[in-house]
């Protein structure tokens, strides 16, 4: 009895393994593609069109040349170690149809025909709304987001390319021609690749006779490296805000009987600290008559905002870090429509040193053999953190009180010339330094030689 216990829960847990699993499936294409394949809860119950986003993965997760099923199927489940799938395979719902092609590991990159036919083939066999096509990837498969969207402008309606391994600088107009939404993504600190390749596209696409509607976007994390699309899928809008497209429009939120306004948040920003403000100019256009302007803060840290009811809003009291701010335009009419812009401020990796002073040199007779020494210090862009007191030379060690202040007492000397120094840190860790000299003369010696010359005198006057 307790073996046949033992076995239906191994039945059942065997049972619960696959219902959690089953979300996602492996698939192939006619032409031997795997992939795999997320549909959203209650694909199966309508008849409804579904918007379908395609996610690229990076080298590592290339697969089998192989040409049979099992294996490619097998494969395929590599896909999932990272990214959207990798989310899915872990309990993540999402409202698209999710396609995560396998990229075969005899190709180094992304061949645009490739991600094609994995498209056509779901097209063919999916309820896809054709006008709601929307690529993301990540490092490689960043990169094959611009070759894809560069080659076939028209299929897609946003892109999401992250730390892409390229670009596609030739194809920008085309893509802006068709208004493809972007917004890219890198680290300032990608040691694997510059993060110039996601800003040359940006500017290139923006830079335009056509100029893509929205301006494409590229937030640039400071400090980060290369593996940073845990943070953009997970702690930004991006995927909302991709998916508010569609093919040949813009996102809105409209009514039935009437257009809804154009708008534009104004083209990304960058500064840096101690700069902590910056002006964000909006615009917007509509037949109906514009109603009103507002500006939010969708994420980013601690900010203040003026003017939030204006075409023109200041935010400040910014941070190091990355800001979303939203401008959203109601019409006469009611209609809204909102546009999303990146502010992204950097540190200030410029630090001025301070500058230390430990005083004029001294000098005492002995029995004296003690002496204060009165230092100071400035620091241009910050303050001082801390003083230190040393002796770095001498005929003996000196008894040092209050080392760690700007005043200090040097004691317990002998004749001879005492080296001091002073060094100072200011907030920001940088130190300067600046040394004084301690002679300590013998009374004594002074005493004969001023009696030794008084009898020379004596003598000359006999």
């Amino acid at each position: 009895m307790r073996l046949k216990l033992f076995a239906i829960l191994a039945v059942l847990g065997t049972l619960v393994s696959f219902v959690a699993g089953a979300q996602q499936t492996a698939k192939i294409t006619s032409s031997n593609i795997a992939y795999l394949e997320y549909l959203p809860q209650g694909y199966s119950t309508n008849s409804n069109n579904y918007p379908l986003v395609i996610s690229l993965h990076g080298i590592k997760e290339r697969g089998t040349t192989s040409t049979d099923p099992a294996t490619l199927k097998s494969s395929a489940l590599k896909v999932a170690n990272v990214g959207l799938p990798k989310y899915v395979k872990y309990g993540a719902q999402y409202p698209f149809i999710l396609i995560s092609p396998q990229l075969k590991s005899s190709y180094g990159t992304w061949p645009a025909a490739y991600v094609m036919d994995v498209i056509n083939y779901v097209k063919n066999n999916l309820r896809v709304d054709p006008k709601r096509i929307y690529i993301t990837g990540l490092s490689l498969g960043g990169y094959g987001v611009w070759t894809t969207v560069g080659a076939y402008p028209g299929v897609f309606a946003g892109a999401v390319p992250i730390c892409p391994g390229g670009n596609a600088l030739a194809k920008a107009c085309a893509i802006s021609t068709e208004n493809v939404a972007v917004w890219g993504f890198h680290g300032d600190a990608d040691a694997i690749v510059s993060y110039t390749v996601t800003t040359k596209m940006i500017a290139a696409m923006n830079a335009c006779l056509t100029k893509p509607n929205p301006l494409a976007k590229a937030t640039i994390f400071p400090g980060l490296g290369h593996i940073i699309w845990d943070k953009v899928y997970k702690e930004t809008n991006a995927l909302n805000w991709m998916l508010s497209f569609t093919n040949g429009s813009t996102s809105s939120t409209s009514s039935t009987t009437s257009s809804a306004p154009t708008v534009s948040s104004g083209a990304d920003k960058s500064i840096t600290l101690p700069t902590n403000y910056v002006y964000v100019q909006g615009s917007a256009s509509d037949s109906d008559g514009i109603a009103s302007y507002t500006w939010t803060k969708v994420s980013g840290g601690t900010a203040s905002l003026s003017a939030q009811t204006t075409s023109k809003v200041k935010a400040y009291n910014l941070v190091a870090g990355t800001y979303v701010f939203r401008l959203t335009v109601k019409d006469t009419k009611g209609n809204a429509k909102y546009d999303d812009v990146n502010v992204t401020v950097l540190s200030n990796t410029t630090n001025a040193a301070p500058v230390a002073n430990a005083g004029a040199d001294k000098s005492l007779t002995l029995p004296a053999n003690a002496v204060k020494l009165y230092g100071s210090a400035n620091d241009s862009d910050g303050t001082i953190a801390s003083y230190k007191w040393t002796q770095y030379g001498g005929p003996s060690a000196a008894t040092i009180s209050y080392s760690t202040s700007p005043t200090a007492t040097m004691s317990g000397m002998k004749e001879g010339k005492y080296y001091f120094r002073l060094t100072v840190k200011d907030n920001d860790g940088a130190s300067d330094y600046d040394n004084v000299l301690v002679k300590v003369l013998n009374g004594s010696v002074s005493v004969i030689s001023l009696d030794a010359s008084l009898e020379n005198m004596l003598a000359l006057a006999d």
